[in-house]
């Protein structure tokens, strides 16, 4: 009778819970731009292409799950990096690229797995066709002892290799670059690359940094020592962007030499930036990135065209572990970066960051990226927590959406997604090549046709088109902090009332608000868990958020 009983209420509970909206698109307004995004599920082999109101365009599927980020291409096809098993393993692992047709038909295969080297993480494709591939490559103990690395242990340093695809499967390699060859140490005298690392800024400090956990080959350890997560390619520069998570930093190098060329200093550090421990010339409460993700060039047309973006994931920075998203133009003049005589790399502050404030209600301890749009807005992929989220200049979020597929399928609406993870997002404009003469009928949203009605707001230029029954205009909902502790505000584009309830549908608030007004409630006597806040107005759909509060 006991488990009757608790099996009745929980029964109850989720019944309850389907009034509220738990996945898919929370929030769709005017200001968000109008594009398709293309969603990888990491728990999946699938990935979508989506519009705005997550009405499926396109899907694609294969035999692996994420091993790291997908692009489409030019020509309508999706590269996706693949997760195998090797003799390396970790974050990230990859392994295997696979290019699909707009019909998810396979014709082409890359796989950079074997006891000596391992793809992970990211790749860039070029405008050339060619492919940049981010992998680690193997160093033994005595490798490591050699280059004065202290207590040596089994290393992964990072290696990008330039490929010209060949045929259906693999191609050629035509340019390589290892970060092995750009090493600095004041271990030993006797051993190459002696010196200080402050007097070498760039040069990579080979004891700086510990070596992370998991597997690989003659070791119990993981020999992942600067964990890499990103690639990012700026052909008018013809230079590589790279974010490494364990040193806290970016690095920037040169594409336009050759191979033999980028073995020696002209293949060391163009520019760092996040952490001036790392080379000698700062301590650890100089450090202004943790654990970052996702380092790219926003592209011409955006407010901050040309200056540098990532995902600041916040890993035990100091304060409170809270993301940001950090916009800083490095100091490059006639052809070259200023690197200081005795300072570290410049600028000191940030030039645009999202949230003014910083919050615990936006963090993401790993994965993640960000993505400059179009209309200057930037799409958040907060990505342990499945959720994509677009800001304006102004920091306003425009858009939003809950990811409702995992490592166990599609979450239904009204329950709460599990293991929905997203290493990143990014969202194609509806003049991206790749879509020219292609059927963009929206289906349905993944999670099925709900309640929940989304509009969608068109560009001029816009092929997008919605379905004849959702033509009402959504009220645009915001709720912050989310989660909450001591209060929580409510903003509607749409005046309305505002009822909140708990998980059991148990009313807790009732609030009258006008059009773009905004509320808060105190949260104080609320017990932690699942609320709904929906907004009931007449001239509107209604709409619901999810809010949760924390202790």
């Amino acid at each position: 009778m006991k488990h009757a009983f608790f099996l009745s209420l929980a029964v109850m509970v989720l019944s309850l819970c389907t009034h509220g909206q738990t996945v898919g698109t929370l929030l769709n307004s005017e200001a968000a731009f109008d594009g398709y995004t293309l969603l990888d599920p990491m728990g999946s082999g699938n990935t979508h292409l989506i519009n705005n109101c997550g009405e499926v365009i396109n899907s694609w599927t294969s035999d692996y799950n994420s091993g790291g980020a997908c692009y489409l291409l030019e020509d309508g096809s999706l590269v996706r990096g693949c997760r195998v098993s090797g003799a390396f393993a970790g974050g990230g692992v990859g392994g295997r690229l696979e290019r699909k047709n707009w019909n998810d038909e396979l014709v082409w295969t890359l796989d950079w797995a074997d006891d000596q080297k391992h793809h992970h993480h990211d790749f860039a494709w070029m405008p050339n066709g060619h492919v940049l591939v981010l992998a680690w490559e193997l160093k033994s103990t005595d490798e490591a002892a050699q280059a004065g690395r202290i207590n040596p242990q089994l290393m992964w340093p990072e290696t990008i290799t330039e490929i010209a695809p060949e045929g259906t499967e693999g191609g050629t390699v035509v340019w390589k670059w290892h970060a092995w060859d750009h090493l600095i140490q004041h271990a030993d005298s006797t051993l190459l690359n002696h010196g200080e690392p402050a007097d070498y800024p760039q040069r990579i400090d080979v004891n700086y940094a510990t070596i992370g956990g998991g597997g690989g080959p003659g070791s119990a350890n993981s020999g992942d020592w600067m964990h890499a997560n990103a690639v990012n390619y700026n052909p008018a520069l013809d230079q590589i962007a790279i974010s490494s998570r364990r040193f806290n930093e970016i690095w920037i190098i040169d594409h336009g030499i050759t191979t033999e060329e980028a073995a020696g200093p002209a293949g060391d550090l163009l520019y760092r930036h996040g952490n001036p421990e790392a080379y000698g010339r700062g301590a650890e409460e100089d450090r202004t990135m943790f654990g970052q993700h996702d380092v790219q060039w926003i592209p011409e047309g955006h407010p901050q065209a040309g200056q540098l973006v990532i995902y600041n994931n916040g890993a035990g920075r100091p304060g409170c572990d809270c993301s940001s998203i950090d916009v800083w133009a490095p100091p490059f003049a006639d052809d070259a970066y200023d690197v200081p005589a005795n300072d570290a790399f410049g600028p000191a502050t940030w030039d645009w960051s999202y949230p003014q404030t910083l919050s615990p209600s936006f963090y993401s301890s790993n994965i993640s990226g960000v993505q400059p749009q179009p209309n200057g807005n930037f799409l958040i992929c907060q990505g342990a927590n499945g959720r994509l989220f677009e800001v304006t200049q102004n920091g306003d979020v425009v858009w939003e959406y809950i990811n409702p597929e995992g490592n166990f399928g599609v979450t239904p609406q009204g329950s709460s997604p599990q293991q929905n993870n997203v290493f990143r997002a990014y969202k194609y404009g509806p003049d991206f090549a790749g879509f020219e003469g292609r059927d963009l009928t929206p289906g349905d949203p993944l999670e099925g046709v709900g309640d929940f009605p989304c509009a969608l707001f068109p560009a001029e230029t816009d092929t997008s088109s919605t379905s004849d029954e959702i033509t009402v205009r959504a009220a645009s909902l915001s709720a912050y902090p989310n989660p909450a502790k001591d209060k929580v505000t409510l903003r509607s584009s749409n005046q309305g009332e505002w009822l909140i309830q708990n998980a059991l549908g148990q009313i807790v608030a009732r609030r009258e608000a006008g059009a773009s007004e905004t509320i808060t409630i105190s949260t104080t006597s609320w017990p932690r868990g699942m609320y709904f806040a929906t907004l009931r107005s007449p001239n509107a759909t209604q709409r619901t958020l999810r809010l949760s509060i924390v202790p």
